[in-house]
This record gives structure tokens, sequence and C-alpha cells, in this order.
């Protein structure tokens, strides 16, 4: 939305990241192996490699292109992306958006522990959405 500014009548975002450096240090910690100098030196060279600035990627940034209803989703135990970037990305939407959390849910997919609540949200949302 950000780079082509096509307006569709609502998204659903799940646990997005708020930066690339940001996403490969929380990688880096999960994994146990010290994140500097080696994360900054992979998304400087993952950068090169595939011709775009790495570290300006930040969807938090991008958030604020963000116009349509917007529904957010979070697992409250993501190890790979925190609460302070969901609540950044969050506070940069414009337009309607909602945040809905999952408690016991991490960073995978919703529908294995929140089948219902999933469910429930995505159709309210998007019955919202087509209004």
């Amino acid at each position: 939305m950000h780079d082509y500014r096509f307006r569709p009548a609502g998204i659903v975002i799940e646990c997005p990241f708020g930066s690339l450096y940001e996403t490969v240090c929380a990688r880096f910690r999960t994994l146990g192996v010290p994140v500097f100098p080696m994360a900054g030196l992979l998304v400087f060279w993952g950068g090169v490699e595939n011709g775009f600035s790495s570290f300006s990627f930040e969807p938090v940034r991008y958030a604020a292109s963000v116009e349509c209803p917007c529904l957010l989703l979070y697992g409250e135990k993501d190890e790979k992306v925190s609460r302070r970037e969901i609540d950044a990305i969050y506070v940069h939407l414009h337009g309607v958006k909602e945040l809905r959390t999952y408690p016991l849910a991490g960073h995978e997919n919703y529908l294995v522990k929140y089948k219902q609540e999933w469910t429930k949200d995505i159709g309210r949302f998007l019955r919202s959405a087509r209004q």
C-alpha cells in the first residue's frame, strides 16, 4: 500500500515486525546467537544482494500509508515480534483500526490455538469492511 497506493476495502495484518533489523535481531536472540555484529551484517548484505536499502525497510513507518480499515492480530507470547513493535504499528495506522491479541499464541498460525476466536474476529472484520 505504501509503494503502490492501492485502496482495498480493508486489510488484516498478522504479527508484523517493526523493522527488518529488529526482526533479524529477534531471530538471533531466539537462537541464542549474539546479535552484534552478525545481525547488522546479515541485514546489510541481504540488502546488497537483493538491491534495496535493508536498514530502511520499516513496516512501522509504512503503516502510516494505511488508511483503510485494518485488523491487526498479535500473539502475546510472540518471541519474534515485540508488543512494542505492534503498538508502534497500531499507532501509525490511519482510519478505522482494531488490535486483537491472543494471550497464549506465539509467532504461529492463530488457527491452531484460537480457531474459534480467530474465525469470529476475521468474520466480524470482513462483514464490517464490506459495508
